[in-house]
């Protein structure tokens, strides 16, 4: 080991899908935009294909080729429209489109060729998405097209804090659709918070992100049966004595209370651990727990473990279980200490960090 490992849990992770399809009665599409939650796509597409995933859902046109490059048979929706000049690339690797906007859904049927469409209703978020007045006037254009229109679609805003809210969300949404014929298309409108509230199973497919992933982020009482999908393992690579009243990294942010040992791990903000995991961020040491000592920098963390029995090589915990499983860092932990969300944590992971498959 040299930086470190993000080690991938395969078991886990299928097992997270099978109890999302188990759970929400629906087909799965697994979005695996920004590297897959920061597991890699290549992995997670071709771990979910062996669990019979058939969708995958993306934030640009560059993610969905890599997803076509390691499943060809694979649906991919694209989850916002891209700018008109990628229009080519959409066609030769005939991705799915979430369209919205009049003036790309123009350029696609000047294009003349058939492009696959999910027609997107605002129901509340307010970022992307017609409004639901305008909801027929767009239906009947795509339908008398060239263009498939596949599915119908929208995103909630407060799944995962607010289930009175969504849930108006969901009637705005049923209503606006309620005069089609919908019998033969894709309504997909669950995310990972609203796959825990047991929707109608009119609606056909549940786009699942940081669920399938292993954290649970939702509004209604349920118990947490999903699993982490990965840890994150370092190892020390310096030790050092240092004097009481002495401080170390950069700011010299905290005056040491005693005379310590301080260890250095080589992970930093460069691979995608945040700055602001200090002061009360810490890792685990051989089934201890060890409070960070200074501030992150890009390549390195430092850690008090003056009370732990170490040596320079020994395996360090960033993110996971010990190694006698009693104690964890999870990713909500870190999000925490940060003051920000779970997405956060897992995207910014870097690729300096090399990805390894376990279980």
């Amino acid at each position: 080991m040299d930086r470190g490992f993000i080690y991938l849990k395969k078991t886990n992770f299928l097992n997270n899908l099978l109890y999302l399809k188990e759970l929400t009665q629906k087909n799965l599409c697994l979005v695996v935009k920004a590297n897959a939650y920061g597991h890699g796509i290549e992995w997670a597409v071709n771990s979910a294909t062996e669990a019979g995933v058939a969708w995958f859902a993306v934030a640009s046109v560059d993610e969905g080729i890599q997803v076509k490059e390691h499943a060809k048979k694979a649906r991919v929706l694209l989850l916002s429209e891209p700018s008109i000049s990628q229009i080519e690339k959409i066609r030769i690797n005939n991705l799915d489109l979430t369209v919205y906007n009049e003036s790309f859904i123009n350029a696609l049927i000047d294009n003349g060729s058939t492009f696959n469409v999910h027609l997107k209703i605002d129901t509340g978020m307010h970022r992307l998405g017609f409004s639901p007045e305008k909801f027929k006037d767009f239906f009947r254009r795509i339908e008398d097209s060239n263009l498939n229109l596949v599915g119908i679609c929208t995103h909630f805003p407060l799944a995962d804090t607010d289930e009175i809210e969504t849930k108006r969300s969901i009637k705005l949404f049923e209503n606006t659709i309620a005069d089609i014929d919908s019998s033969n298309l894709i309504l997909h409108i669950d995310n990972s918070a609203s796959s825990f509230y047991n929707l109608d199973s009119s609606f056909n497919m549940a786009r699942v992100g940081i669920a399938a992933y292993g954290v649970q982020i939702t509004a209604v009482d349920n118990e947490n049966k999903l699993k982490p999908t990965l840890e994150i393992k370092t190892r020390i690579s310096n030790l050092q004595t240092r004097k009481k009243g002495e401080a170390v990294s950069y700011g010299k942010a905290q005056t040491l209370s005693r005379d310590s040992i301080i260890a250095t791990a080589p992970i930093g903000y460069g691979d995608g651990y945040p700055w602001n995991s200090f002061p009360d961020g810490k890792v685990i040491v051989n089934n201890q727990f060890c409070n960070l000592i200074g501030r992150v920098t890009m390549d390195q963390i430092l850690f008090d473990v003056t009370d732990v029995n170490v040596q320079i090589d020994d395996e360090v915990t960033v993110l996971g279980n010990s190694m006698d499983g009693k104690l964890n860092i999870s990713v909500s932990d870190i999000a925490q200490w940060n003051k920000t969300i779970e997405w956060e944590i897992l995207t910014n992971m870097s690729k300096r960090l090399e990805r390894v498959e376990v279980e």
